[in-house]
């Protein structure tokens, strides 16, 4: 769902890159980048991790 969510999204801002860890082929990477939740968006230097975000929380989370 999120990732639907990001593609549609990154098509109307278009100033943002989709970085996809698999945590489970990559569990060294995910400790590595700090995710200790799926899904965990990250912005910058800002992290958004919720169990099911929707569509506005994912939005206003990137304009930040």
């Amino acid at each position: 769902m999120v990732g639907r969510v990001l593609k549609r999204l990154q098509q109307e801002m278009n100033d943002f890159q989709i970085h996809e860890v698999d945590v489970l082929a990559h569990p060294l990477t995910a400790i590595k980048e700090g995710i200790t939740m799926i899904p965990t968006l990250q912005h910058g230097e800002q992290r958004l991790s919720l169990i099911f975000p929707n569509e506005e929380k994912i939005r206003s989370f990137l304009k930040q």
